[in-house]
């Protein structure tokens, strides 16, 4: 069957975040045109008590990084989601989605197990669910089908009572414009990693920028460039990340670039680099012209997990693996040996002397050739060729 006989695919975003809502993007971004159908969110697909109700829980996200009270409010919250319930937040949050979604015969794809538990029943929905891991507040019961990265991910749904049938294993998820550069970036670092030149660290944040995790994030880049290297941090603008960077670099009397767009990136790097966005496409652009400097990256144990896994690049977690995914895909990572772990802020004002140490020893290029060529790194690429066929 010919794909003008599939009608376009419809997508529908949280926008909270970046994890789930990158899930969607790379799927977009590799369709055809004429094969995306309505792409909108749960902001301006709801009004009036629904819409406030999605703003307040865009408000417990962010919350999570405006101190303890609030950080163990939500992972309290994370901990005790159970989709499968329904209730009345799900009934309140989702009857407007209801209205626009269930009577569309078109597909509809969500990246959130909140969304699948809305649009439970709708002909033709479809959970990309493109994390490694798969905690128990993935498993949402209906008929959709669900897309998985690896087979592990769905050896975990079929334990949980999925059948067979309904799962479909793609490959890693990872941004396109990297994916098409991987293996250069590899050559280029490999190189690096086998010489004696300092090395260039990249720095995230999850969205929600959780104080432990800045503190970690800012003390880690800190001291790799004390120790000679290069940190290049990207941060929202306005954000805590932003701010404690430029604060403590400032302590340290060392000079920092800021840059606002990817027009924006000088043509040598400097020391210090702070790379400054609004949204997920600025952030994606900066990523993606500086991605063949970067010799290892610091992160929370989220979607960049991917990126350890599928493209070669050794990681380094910051710890507390905060929610129900980043445990379970920090346990993946370190298993595969292309992590190690940065438990504190503590550890991280060591980074500089553990990144000599593992750079001279060999084991930083032991990492990258851990996470080179073991799985299949065109998950979005192998979404788009199944959606335009089934």
């Amino acid at each position: 069957m010919s794909s003008d006989a599939f009608p376009p695919v419809n997508f529908l975003y949280t926008n909270i975040g970046r994890g789930h809502p990158h899930y969607l993007d790379g799927i977009i971004e590799c369709l055809p045109q004429d094969r995306v159908g309505r792409v909108t969110d749960v902001f301006t697909a709801t009004s009036g008590l629904a819409r406030a109700g999605w703003k307040m829980a865009r408000f417990v996200y962010h919350s999570g990084g405006r101190g303890r009270r609030y950080a163990a409010f939500y992972n309290r919250l994370r901990a005790r989601s159970d989709y499968n319930r329904g209730g009345l937040v799900q009934s309140v949050l989702g009857r407007r989605l209801r209205q626009a979604f269930l009577e569309d015969a078109a597909p509809v794809v969500v990246a959130h197990p909140a969304l699948v538990a809305i649009l439970r029943g709708k002909p033709g929905l479809i959970y990309q669910h493109g994390e490694i891991a798969a905690p128990r507040e993935s498993w949402v019961s209906g008929w959709h089908r669900v897309i998985v990265p690896l087979a592990h991910t769905a050896d975990t749904f079929r334990a949980a009572g999925f059948a067979p049938d309904s799962l479909f294993a793609s490959g890693l998820c990872i941004e396109p414009a990297l994916v098409a550069q991987a293996e250069d970036a590899l050559n280029d670092r490999l190189e690096r990693l086998t010489g004696s030149d300092p090395l260039c660290g990249a720095f995230f944040s999850s969205g929600a920028e959780p104080r432990a995790h800045v503190e970690t994030l800012t003390a880690a880049a800190v001291s790799a460039v004390g120790a000679g290297g290069r940190a290049l941090i990207f941060a929202r603008r306005s954000g805590l990340v932003a701010a404690r960077a430029c604060a403590r670099f400032a302590v340290e009397r060392r000079d920092l670039v800021c840059v606002r767009s990817a027009g924006d990136l000088p043509a040598e790097l400097p020391q210090v680099l702070i790379c400054l966005h609004d949204d997920r496409a600025q952030l994606n652009q900066m990523t993606e012209r500086l991605f063949r400097s970067f010799d290892y990256f610091v992160a929370p144990s989220h979607e960049r997990t991917n990126w350890a896994l599928g493209l070669g690049l050794p990681m380094f977690v910051v710890d507390p693996p905060l929610g129900s995914f980043a445990p379970l895909n920090r346990e993946f990572l370190l298993a595969h040996s292309v992590a190690r772990v940065i438990a504190n802020a503590r550890e991280a004002s060591d980074l500089g002397e553990s990144l000599d140490k593992l750079h001279k020893s060999g084991e930083l290029q032991q990492m990258a050739a851990a996470g080179w060529g073991r799985y299949d790194a065109q998950g979005f690429s192998r979404i788009a060729e199944m959606l335009q066929s089934s």
